[in-house]
């Protein structure tokens, strides 16, 4: 198996997280039930982000 074609895109993670911050607080906090760990981890990234915290 190639562990190359199991890596995001460079990149990806940053635009990943400016889509995200694109949410409403509201929002986010329902993303954080998410059952995928990414959308949880950018939502509470992207929640300290907005909140200061």
């Amino acid at each position: 198996m190639d562990s190359a074609a199991s890596r995001p895109e460079p990149g990806s993670f940053a635009r990943e997280r400016e889509e995200m911050a694109r949410h409403t607080i509201p929002e986010l906090i329902e993303l954080l039930e998410s059952e995928d760990l990414r959308t949880r981890f950018l939502a509470e990234m992207v929640l300290r982000d907005a909140t200061s915290t």
